[in-house]
């Protein structure tokens, strides 16, 4: 088990994607379900700025930054206690060599090597991250400082802060495909702000043979700045039914 981390979330931006349920369950692997919010699955990129980032009880100074992102989508899944919420993280991409290394190994989650641009300014944002592959690939523009906007999935932002706040343990497939391992981050609060989004192009979710034409479509857009955190590792990770995903 890896020790218990801590460190500030600099930065974490949520854009979300409404995704049509038969789709999406054919894209997670059993027992895990696509959790459904009025009538469609949510899926999305999670990108965060981690900094300071240590063992529990060890120097601010002697912590690492990162730039990350995760592909992933809310589902529900058995646990002793009875169905619980998490998300599944069919990816992720890092600019840290270190986490690149250690990540599936050391601690839990497997990830690739990717590029980050980032631009950010009072009250604009932009951002490019260039996959390893290429099949990851994501541009974002983007204004802070508005007002929410209604959208298919949260009629308001308490809705959309709720909802992910209960999600907040992320499964993924271990490095030798034999599995998945879990981590739950937890955060000092769940402070978010709405992004307006003027572009945004993700090489995952406009790839019409994983979501054919009318199977999803961009919702919305949160961030998130300045929150402490720690991330624990899962001892009560669902067994997969066959193969992993």
């Amino acid at each position: 088990m890896m020790p218990a981390l801590e460190g500030i979330i600099a930065r974490r931006i949520l854009l979300n994607w409404w995704i049509e349920p038969e789709v999406a369950r054919r894209l997670v692997p059993e027992p895990f379900e696509p959790a459904i919010v009025n009538g469609l699955a949510v899926g999305g990129i999670c990108l965060i700025r981690l900094e300071q980032v240590r063992p529990v009880g060890m120097s601010a100074a002697l912590g690492i930054s990162s730039e990350n992102m995760a592909h992933r989508i809310a589902v529900r899944y058995p646990s002793a206690g009875g169905m619980r919420d998490g998300v599944y993280i069919w990816r992720r991409d890092t600019g840290s060599l270190i986490n690149t290394l250690l990540g599936g190994r050391v601690f839990p989650g497997v990830h690739y090597d990717a590029e980050f641009q980032i631009a950010e300014e009072e009250d604009a944002l932009g951002l490019r991250v260039l996959s390893n592959d290429g099949s990851t690939d994501v541009t974002l523009h983007a204004r802070t400082g508005v007002p929410w906007k209604w959208s298919l999935l949260f009629p308001q932002l308490t809705d959309a802060a709720s909802f992910f706040e209960r999600g907040a343990r992320g499964f993924s497939c271990r490095l030798d495909g034999g599995g998945v391992e879990g981590v739950e981050l937890r955060q000092q609060h769940w402070e978010m702000s709405p992004l307006a989004v003027e572009d945004v192009r993700s090489a995952f979710f406009d790839n019409d043979k994983r979501f054919p034409r009318g199977a999803a479509g961009f919702d919305s857009a949160v961030i998130m700045r300045g929150i402490p955190h720690t991330w624990h590792e899962l001892k009560d990770v669902p067994a997969l039914a066959g193969a992993a995903a």
